[in-house]
């Protein structure tokens, strides 16, 4: 069925994802994303082998294999993964992952350092040790598996005898249907995160969330508990915590208007960064995964001379 033909609601529906697209947007996405979570993996102790060895502490009434982590638990035949054995799925993640960054191999070492990250985080979680911003860098790995991610910027494009010889300027013109939508998933999964949190705030915090003692009282517990000279500042001022519950509510909740309305971006992205970085400097709560995710570039900018491309 031809573009003119097609009924308008679905033509509307395909130039938002599937518009031809900047394959550039989408290699910054793969290197910002793998980038973050390699990093963390070596240099966060909160991702590192030892934090895997502590899990070896827990007492055994605390493990309970989540869901999603029954399957593995399947194919092992049951056999309850060690943590030496964890210990060693990192250290292969990590080396997959060095050639999705570089981009060798990109579609399948993107996705066995997806799904590598995805089994360690699945095991961690199933000792209790329950954080949520590991979610939605894993989910964006498993996107960008699913998508040219290393059509540019990679070995596999410099390996590539039609792209070598194209010159490395007219690569970063490139474009594709496929790299639009993995971008746009990222920024919705964002939003919906968003809605979900400001939502339950209401549901069942029936609007108390937002009174500002709430806030007040995990700044001064965790400014104390992390030695938070801000968090301790922050914690003396009742209007200044109310005031801060109430934007976190009302950026939460519209977040996603950004997503309909792109100029937007320019007040909302600034504002999440701050946000998420404050929360980090004040209660010591560590978001990297999604900062890092913030400097996603909207993509799609139509642009003369465009030439479809895809791995």
């Amino acid at each position: 069925m031809s573009t003119a033909s097609q009924n308008p609601a679905i033509r509307a529906w395909n130039n938002y994802w599937f518009p031809d697209a900047p394959l550039l947007d989408l290699a910054i996405l793969r290197i910002i994303a793998i980038g973050t979570q390699l990093g963390l993996m070596l240099f966060d102790p909160r991702y590192g082998l030892a934090h895997l060895a502590k899990m070896a502490t827990v007492p055994d009434a605390f493990y309970r294999p989540l869901n999603f982590f029954q399957p593995v638990i399947m194919l092992l035949g049951g056999h309850r993964i060690t943590v030496s054995e964890m210990q060693t799925v990192q250290v292969v993640t990590i080396v997959i992952g060095i050639f999705a960054l570089i981009g060798l191999f990109s579609r399948v070492s993107i996705f066995l350092f997806a799904l590598g990250c995805a089994i360690i985080q699945l095991w961690v979680l199933s000792h209790g040790d329950i954080h949520h911003p590991e979610a939605a860098m894993i989910i964006s790995l498993a996107l960008l598996a699913l998508a040219p991610s290393g059509a540019v910027l990679s070995v596999d494009a410099f390996l590539k005898r039609e792209t070598r010889e194209m010159g490395f300027r007219r690569q970063l013109l490139l474009t594709s249907r496929e790299a639009k939508w993995p971008v746009l998933m990222v920024q919705w999964f964002f939003g919906l995160m968003y809605l979900s949190a400001f939502w339950a705030k209401l549901s069942i915090g029936d609007l108390q969330w937002a009174n500002g003692y709430t806030l007040q009282y995990y700044m001064a517990q965790d400014g104390a508990r992390w030695d938070s000279l801000l968090g301790t500042w922050m914690s003396q001022f009742h209007w200044l915590n109310f005031l801060g519950q109430w934007g976190i509510l009302l950026f939460q909740g519209t977040f996603f208007i950004s997503l309909l309305i792109p100029i937007l971006k320019w007040i909302y992205v600034p504002a999440g960064m701050l946000m998420h970085v404050g929360i980090y400097l004040t209660l010591e709560a560590p978001f990297f995964q999604w900062s890092a995710l913030y400097f996603v570039r909207p993509a799609g900018r139509d642009r003369q001379r465009r030439r479809p491309w895809a791995t």
